[in-house]
C-alpha cells in the first residue's frame, strides 16, 4: 500500500486538524483524546526542554488512518523516541480508523519507513501499551516484540444493576458490600453525589488531591500530586468538552466528605481514574468500596458499556470485573549510541514480565 507519512514536530493547529478529523471515526482511548492531549502537551511539555512532540500521520489517498502521538526524550545525550502522555496516561496507543485492518508484513514495512523519518533515534521504548484499542487488537502489540507489563480490568455493563449484581460479583463480595453499606448508614446520613458546577468541581478537585496524598503519605509512597497535576485535572473544567465528559462524584457522612473521585466519559466508556477515601475512623466500613458500587450503578442506569477501571491489576478491581486484558512494553535498540540504556531497561522488563507471570 502507498502509505504517505507526515512527521509533526509541534502541537499546532494542523496538528488539531488532522487529530480531529480521525478521532471523530476512530478507535482510540481518553488519553488519545484531542483535549486531553492538549491539556497535558501544555502543563507538562510545552516549557520543557527534554522532550519534543513527534506526532505521525498517516494516510492513503489522502484519507487519514491512523495517527502515532510520539514524543523524543533526551537523557544523557540519547535520543528515545516513546509514547506521548507521560505518567498521566494510563494507556499509551495509537488511534486507528474504525475500519482498520493491517497485515503484519504490511504494518512491518509501514513501521520501518515510519522509523526511517525519525532521524537520530538510539532507542525505542513503548510502556503501558494496551493489547486491545477498544475491541481491535493494537498492531505495535500484536506485530512487534513486547514484554508483558501488567493486567487491566474492567466491566462490561448489562444492561440492569439486579443483573451486574447477580451476574459480574461474587455472591460472598456482594454480601460484604451490602454489610458495610449497612453498617456505614448505622452512622448517619449517607450520600451519592454528582457535581456538575464547574467552580464547585475545581473546589472539590483539590480536597481530592489532598485527601489522596494524605493516603499517599501514610503509606510512604513518594509518587504523591504536586500543583501541576491538581491544575491539569481541575483546567478541564475550562475546556470546551465536545465529545468528553469529566465525571466528579463524592460520598458524604452526615454532609462530611469521605471519598471522591474524578473520572472520564469517553466515547460509552467510564474511565476510573483518581479516587480518594478519608479512612481515619472509617476503614472498616470502606467508603471507596460503596462509592465505586455507586458509580457502577449510575454507569448502569445512563447506559454506559464499559466500566474502565484503567492503570493497576489492584485484587479490589479485580472482584468488580468480568474482563481483563494486558499492557505491554517494546523496547528496541536502533542506534549503538542507545547500547548501555537499552540493556538496563531489557533487564528491567525481563524482571518485570517474570514477576508478572508468577
Amino acid at each position: 500500500m502507498n502509505y504517505e507519512i507526515k512527521i509533526l514536530r509541534e502541537l499546532d493547529s494542523n496538528a488539531k486538524k488532522y487529530w480531529q478529523e480521525l478521532e471523530s471515526k476512530a478507535h482510540n482511548y481518553c488519553f488519545q483524546n484531542y483535549s486531553w492531549f492538549e491539556n497535558w502537551f501544555t502543563k507538562f511539555r510545552s516549557k520543557n526542554k527534554k522532550f519534543s512532540p513527534c506526532i505521525v500521520i498517516v494516510s492513503v489517498d489522502s484519507k487519514i488512518l491512523y495517527i502515532f502521538p510520539f514524543e523524543i526524550k533526551k537523557t544523557f545525550n540519547i535520543k528515545i523516541l516513546q509514547w506521548a502522555g507521560g505518567r498521566h496516561a494510563d494507556y499509551c496507543a495509537p488511534i486507528l480508523i474504525k475500519d482498520f485492518h493491517i497485515k503484519k508484513n504490511d504494518f512491518l514495512i509501514l513501521w520501518k519507513k515510519v522509523v526511517n523519518l525519525i532521524p537520530d533515534i538510539d532507542l525505542i521504548y513503548f510502556n503501558k501499551q494496551p493489547e486491545f484499542i477498544e475491541e481491535i487488537k493494537n498492531p505495535f502489540v500484536e506485530f512487534l516484540d513486547n514484554y508483558e507489563d501488567s493486567i487491566v480490568y474492567s466491566a462490561l455493563l448489562p444492561k440492569t444493576w439486579e443483573e451486574y449484581t447477580s451476574t459480574v460479583l461474587k455472591k460472598n463480595f456482594y454480601t460484604q458490600n451490602l454489610r458495610k453499606e449497612r453498617l456505614l448508614k448505622n452512622l448517619g446520613d449517607v450520600q451519592f453525589n454528582i457535581v456538575t458546577n464547574q467552580d464547585e468541581k475545581k473546589i472539590l478537585v483539590g480536597k481530592l488531591i489532598q485527601q489522596k496524598n494524605t493516603r499517599l503519605k501514610s503509606l510512604r509512597i513518594n509518587n504523591i500530586f504536586g500543583p501541576k497535576d491538581l491544575d491539569f485535572y481541575s483546567s478541564f473544567e475550562n475546556y470546551d468538552l465536545e465529545t468528553m465528559k469529566t465525571h466528579l462524584c463524592s460520598l458524604t457522612l452526615n454532609n462530611e466528605l469521605i471519598a471522591i473521585h474524578w473520572g472520564i466519559i469517553y466515547k460509552n466508556r467510564f474511565y476510573y481514574l483518581l479516587l480518594s477515601m478519608k479512612e481515619e475512623n472509617l476503614g472498616k466500613y470502606s467508603p471507596g468500596r460503596l462509592l465505586i458500587s455507586s458509580m457502577i450503578q449510575w454507569s448502569i442506569e445512563n447506559k454506559i458499556r464499559v466500566f474502565d477501571f484503567t492503570l493497576g491489576g489492584e485484587e479490589y478491581k479485580k472482584n468488580w470485573s468480568n474482563n481483563k486484558s494486558g499492557l505491554f512494553n517494546h523496547l528496541k535498540l536502533n542506534n549503538i549510541k542507545g547500547l548501555a540504556l537499552y540493556w538496563i531497561l531489557k533487564v528491567k522488563l525481563i524482571v518485570k514480565s517474570f514477576k508478572g507471570n508468577n
